[in-house]
């Protein structure tokens, strides 16, 4: 799941668009939308950030069905700006400094020479329950 490290991020920039899906997928996934469509990509500068609700709200897998419509964040109009990453798509292991970019299947991996948009965490929340990262652009 991803979140805004604050809200006045989102007050003069309304980064989302709306895609459907064709498969279910977990909140955060990072990729690609094409055709009104997402779908998971490897160096991927957009991501769905969902609102969770219901029973499963807040676990580090929230899954979204088949056919739904998502919001879906471009990461790129906040780059330089921090952003907070929990439970799925983050790595299994993950550090201060690591550079985190979006594999094919939608979730993170640690790659220290990442090149294009990626995030470099800054913090860990509590007990490896989440990071703080930067997110960052490189030409």
């Amino acid at each position: 799941m991803l979140k805004f490290n604050s809200i006045g991020q989102i007050e003069h920039n309304y980064a989302f668009e709306d895609a459907v899906i064709d498969t279910d997928m977990y909140n955060g996934a990072f990729g690609s939308v094409s055709d009104g469509k997402f779908t998971t990509a490897a160096t991927a500068t957009k991501a769905i950030m969902q609102l969770e609700n219901g029973d499963d709200a807040g676990l580090d897998k929230y899954v979204i069905k088949a056919g739904s419509h998502v919001r879906i964040v471009d990461l790129e109009k906040f780059v330089g700006q921090k952003i907070e990453v929990y439970g799925y798509p983050l790595p299994a292991t993950v550090a201060v400094g690591n550079k985190l970019e979006s594999e094919a299947a939608g979730t993170l991996k640690v790659n220290g020479s990442a090149a294009g948009l990626y995030l470099e965490v800054e913090s860990i929340i509590g007990n490896n329950q989440g990071v703080v990262a930067k997110i960052v652009k490189n030409a």
